[in-house]
């Protein structure tokens, strides 16, 4: 336990460094907001291209790991809308549940793959990313437009308001990770890699996007966002790191899946939600203030579950 939490803190204090950063406007005031951009737009999409060029889609394990994370996801998502309807949420209240409940922070989990599994757990991470990403926003844009519906054609408003197919295309065909996950593995597939030039650039920028990543992820915490948050937040917390992790261990323990493979795919399921849940929930409608509290609330927390998660993941499947 002390040599995994040896290998957890330096993740931590990264984050801390960049909330650090942030509270003190240091270097100076929005300086983090085009850091969070350049690592959403730049270093880590390079990142996920190099790791997706160097899968072997090939392994058998491809199918499993996508059935693994793909159930974890229904199970959690089911967990999280009866958890909603029992205690009477809202709807913008419980999609905000939802994506509390099943995104997860991508950035974190390829850093704490690199750091305890080296190489190989970064390449079982991005391939782990390939399933989910794509799956996670267009299930999640989906169940947010069925659960708020569209404004009346009285609304004003309306007229602006994205159709569902719009919304999916901005959800896939304008994101960055999806569009980098995609071209890695399709050049992958056709045998185009490694690419001159290309690969190598590639490889010095995902270098450096972990860091940096880190850091960003620490600046977007916001401790003035937490209000009362109540049975909301312990529902959605719980789906996050109690159900999502749980259901991808008893699935790699149905498939018989052991090792550094399933210690992976662990790690999706005990990572705090991911910073844009709050962009999504101010887009379609969601409880945008408690989506921001529960983003909060979840990446402190985690510095206490996570250690201990991790350890118990490698009592069962090592």
């Amino acid at each position: 336990m002390f040599s995994l939490s040896m290998a957890i803190i330096p993740i931590f204090l990264l984050l801390m460094a960049g909330a650090l950063c942030q509270r003190l406007r240091f270097p100076m005031e929005g300086f983090w907001v085009g850091v969070d951009k350049l690592t959403y737009w730049l270093l880590f999409p390079a990142l996920l291209f190099y790791k997706t060029s160097q899968i072997d889609f090939s392994n058998p394990l491809l199918s499993q790991y996508a059935l693994i994370l793909l159930c974890a996801l229904v199970i959690t998502a089911i967990f999280t809308f009866v958890s909603a309807w029992c205690v009477k949420a809202t709807a913008p209240t419980a999609s905000s549940m939802l994506q509390a409940g099943v995104r997860f922070n991508t950035f974190i989990v390829l850093a704490l793959a690199g750091s305890l599994y080296g190489n190989d757990g970064l390449i079982y991470a991005a391939l782990g990313a390939s399933v989910l990403i794509p799956s996670v926003n267009v299930f999640l844009v989906v169940s947010m437009v069925l659960m708020h519906g569209k404004p009346s054609k009285s609304d004003p408003g309306n007229a602006l308001y994205p159709s569902l197919p719009k919304l999916l295309s901005g959800a896939l065909i304008r994101n960055p990770l999806i569009i980098s996950i995609v071209l890695g593995s399709g050049l992958n597939l056709l045998g185009l890699t490694p690419i001159p030039v290309v690969s190598e650039m590639a490889e010095l920028l995902s270098k450096a996007a972990l860091p940096m990543v880190l850091l960003a992820v620490g600046a977007s915490v916001r401790l003035e966002a937490i209000r009362s948050v109540g049975i909301f937040f312990v529902l959605s917390t719980i789906a996050r790191f109690v159900v999502f992790p749980l259901s991808i261990g008893l699935m790699c323990w149905w498939l018989g899946i052991t090792g550094l493979p399933a210690l992976v795919a662990v790690l999706f399921g005990v990572v705090p939600t991911a910073t844009s849940a709050y962009a999504l929930a101010r887009q379609l409608g969601g409880d945008a203030e408690r989506m921001a509290a529960f983003i909060t609330l979840q990446t402190i927390l985690c510095v206490v579950t996570l250690p201990v998660s991790v350890w118990l993941s490698q009592m069962a499947f090592n």
